[in-house]
């Protein structure tokens, strides 16, 4: 692939699997975006939760303006059968010259257990391989986090590291966060 047939940032690209529409985090959506980044438990080990809609509001508008700036593609997951977004997905720190980006994923509490997160990680891989590009992908995850853990090993990510009491979270202590990375050889895009 040349360098003139990378992802531009022009367009939104817009991924599809077999179950989910991967699609731009639009103001519409700021109640079901709400119920993800507003769960404590579901931001356990990621962020502050928001704390309403002018919040989530202020929230999906610089989202918005990272990928206007070509600085991050943040994903809403969306069924394909209705339009409820499930969580998020997205591809940071985006470095051309290395072929490196790192990879966020989010999903809804109810949503937990049925494969999604899998689903919608794995098109965002093949889409960093392939639209950008990318010869590696790294994934950070607080250690304790079970659940990422266990689905960054299953989709083939190695750990890599450790960054030792690297979060403050919500039960009030630090905790480590795992260091995963994902080659391009070792998918079947390799």
């Amino acid at each position: 692939m040349h360098s003139t047939d990378l992802f531009d940032f022009g367009p939104f690209p817009i991924l599809a699997t077999e179950r989910l529409v991967l699609r731009e985090i639009l103001d519409s959506d700021a109640a079901d975006v709400l119920v993800c980044w507003g769960d404590p438990e579901v931001q356990k080990y990621n962020s502050e939760p928001l704390t309403d809609l002018a919040a989530t509001h202020t929230f999906i508008g610089e989202v918005r303006a990272r990928y206007a700036a070509r600085e991050e593609i943040m994903w809403a997951v969306a069924l394909r059968e209705r339009p409820v977004v499930l969580g998020y997905v997205d591809l940071h720190a985006w470095n051309r010259f290395h072929r490196r980006a790192e990879i966020g994923y989010s999903l809804s509490r109810a949503w937990w257990g049925q494969g999604f997160a899998s689903e919608y990680v794995r098109a965002v891989i093949d889409f960093g391989f392939t639209r950008m590009s990318l010869h590696r992908v790294t994934a950070m995850t607080i250690a304790d986090n079970h659940r990422s853990v266990s689905m960054l090993e299953r989709l083939g990510f190695h750990r890599e590291g450790t960054r030792r009491e690297y979060s403050w979270e919500e039960d009030g202590t630090f905790h480590d966060s795992a260091i995963y990375g994902l080659l391009e050889y070792e998918t079947e895009h390799g």
